[in-house]
């Protein structure tokens, strides 16, 4: 599963809305998060859309970034506008350490992302844009707010982590 660990992102929007649950309003947001990593994080979502999206350098086109395990660096379509992922994950962990005070976390609980987009990268990045519904509070809501075009660091946990750490302690 998708999962990321104390990675610099860009807030690059947060959208304040209201969902029903019935009769009644419940606050909701949603983030537009940025971010750029190494390919191999598409493994997470597919094993064929790096060799899709990428292949070996060529004689003259060496780099001096690491090839990394398989040396899938250059961008096989060079042309191809970015790709869009249609699949949601709900029940994520978001941990955001704002920098607006001193050791500030701000967490939310059952975080859905969706909205993928993976745009390849020369030297074997991708630029990953992607949207992170949640249910913060008011307070929240106004720092997440105040966090729109800044980098930050976020953690982002699967909803399987949790559960796979207690079963390895209990055996």
């Amino acid at each position: 599963m998708f999962r990321i660990e104390n990675q610099q992102v860009k807030i690059c929007n947060f959208n304040i809305r209201a969902e029903k649950h019935g009769d009644e309003n419940v606050k909701a947001g949603d983030l537009k998060i940025e971010c750029t990593m190494h390919s191999s994080v598409l493994d997470c979502f597919d094993k064929g859309i790096r060799k899709l999206l990428y292949r070996k350098p060529a004689s003259g086109e060496q780099t001096d970034l690491p090839l990394g395990d398989d040396g899938l660096t250059a961008r096989k379509l060079p042309r191809l506008a970015p790709l869009k992922w249609d699949e949601d994950f709900p029940g994520y962990e978001l941990s955001i350490v704002t920098g607006l005070a001193v050791d500030e976390v701000l967490k939310l609980d059952d975080v859905e992302l969706s909205n993928f987009v993976f745009e390849a990268m020369d030297g074997g990045s991708v630029a990953i844009t992607f949207r992170a519904s949640a249910y913060p509070d008011g307070r929240t809501s106004g720092k997440l707010c105040q966090l729109v075009q800044e980098t930050v660091e976020i953690t982002l946990i699967p909803p399987d982590a949790g559960e796979s750490t207690q079963q390895k302690l209990a055996a």
